[in-house]
């Protein structure tokens, strides 16, 4: 079967479980290039796959729609602001080095960035190596400019002391972008991660959507890259998938994080037969899309700053659609990108109604509350989101 062979192809290159985005989200990336490509059927387009490594690219790009905004979940950069300023105590002729894989389009590697700069270390004082195979992800992370959607967590304190405002959109001023190397890389490439260890590695809602070998393989690897005590960040679905024999939980709610247990390592790096390449990935769906179709295309609308689009096609699929819990997530964020709190609470307070596990909608929500100053509301749906959490490990 085409699909089949093509799910294949993606789990070879990429290490992607086609059943964490689904394949009908895939078929409908597979269409879209069998259209750009001008090819007269899936089988076609399938011979065109199998002999050209940039059509695959091509496919990856197009599967691959990343999501992320500037200090998401926001407890990861609280806690590293806490740790680094221990550690610049500790060390303070050394030279604090943070990995962020995949980096998407930057906004989580400058959220590094300024989190440092905020806790008093000195563009000298560390180093940010911010990698992914995407292209077109990483060329915007080097271009450094966003729309309001990228800051949909609400707005950064300080934001014109780190940004500028430009025609379409706010750019990242230039001394927190020098503090940031982009490459493109391959995480699972045997010969990356044999450099200088790094303190802290940020590598969030990747493991999630890897096969079960790749996974294994990727922890093993943030392991030997990381140093004795330093701190490993994942999404909050992936905690599962770190082993407690070489890591422990840090003590701080939500950040979702581990400290390297304090030993070094002194083997060589496990071997890699065929290794996928890792990529910048979607974030989780809370619930089942119903129509993967037309939210990709709502998110993709998002994602390049059409916020007004966005929401209309968000509307047009709940019209079909009402209990789809993920799309209201969605619309949520779009009415956050659009400063618009009152549509933003209403839309993540009916995800969740929908979806009592809603992650992402009671996070935002939750955040939502804080910033309005309903610090009773904020608190009990930490609490829920810490029951859930507990429930999943």
């Amino acid at each position: 079967m085409v699909q089949d062979a093509i799910e294949t192809l993606l789990k070879q290159k990429i290490g992607l479980d086609a059943e964490s985005i689904g394949s009908r989200t895939i078929a409908h990336s597979v269409e879209q290039r069998r259209l750009t490509c001008g090819l007269p059927d899936r089988a076609a387009y399938l011979l065109h796959l199998q002999t050209s490594p940039q059509e695959l690219e091509n496919l990856i790009e197009t599967v691959v729609v990343p999501e992320t905004w500037f200090f998401r979940d926001r407890e990861p950069f609280v806690y590293l602001s806490q740790f680094v300023t221990q550690w610049r105590s500790a060390h303070p002729a050394s030279v604090f080095r943070v990995l962020s894989a995949p980096c998407s389009t930057g906004e989580e590697p400058y959220s590094i960035a300024i989190t440092l700069l905020k806790a008093g270390l000195t563009p000298a004082q560390f180093h940010i190596d911010a990698v992914d195979v995407s292209k077109r992800a990483l060329l915007k992370a080097t271009q450094g400019i966003y729309r309001q959607i990228s800051f949909r967590g609400g707005g950064l304190p300080e934001q014109s002391r780190y940004f500028q405002s430009v025609a379409n959109g706010q750019e990242i001023r230039p001394f927190v972008r020098d503090t940031v190397s982009f490459r493109s890389e391959n995480l699972l490439n045997p010969g990356f991660l044999s450099q200088e260890a790094y303190h802290t590695i940020f590598c969030r809602n990747l493991l999630i959507y890897l096969d079960r070998d790749s996974r294994i393989q990727l922890v093993q690897r943030l392991d030997y890259a990381l140093a004795p005590s330093g701190l490993l960040f994942v999404g909050s679905p992936e905690m599962p998938q770190v082993t407690a024999d070489h890591f422990t939980p840090i003590r701080h709610p939500f950040a979702f994080g581990y400290h390297k247990q304090n030993r070094v390592v002194d083997r060589p790096l496990p071997p890699i037969a065929h290794p996928p390449q890792t990529i910048s990935v979607p974030v989780p769906a809370s619930a089942p899309i119903s129509e993967p179709t037309e939210l990709a295309t709502a998110q993709q609308l998002a994602n390049r700053g059409h916020l007004i689009e966005a929401i209309a096609v968000c509307q047009s699929h709940l019209r079909a659609h009402p209990t789809d819990a993920q799309a209201h997530v969605l619309l949520g964020e779009i009415h956050q990108g659009l400063n618009q709190s009152e549509q933003a609470e209403q839309a993540f307070q009916k995800a969740i109604y929908l979806n009592p596990s809603a992650y992402e909608a009671m996070t935002h929500l939750a955040l939502l509350k804080e910033q309005k100053g309903d610090r009773a509301g904020a608190t009990l749906l930490k609490q829920r989101i810490q029951r859930l959490l507990n429930t999943q490990r």
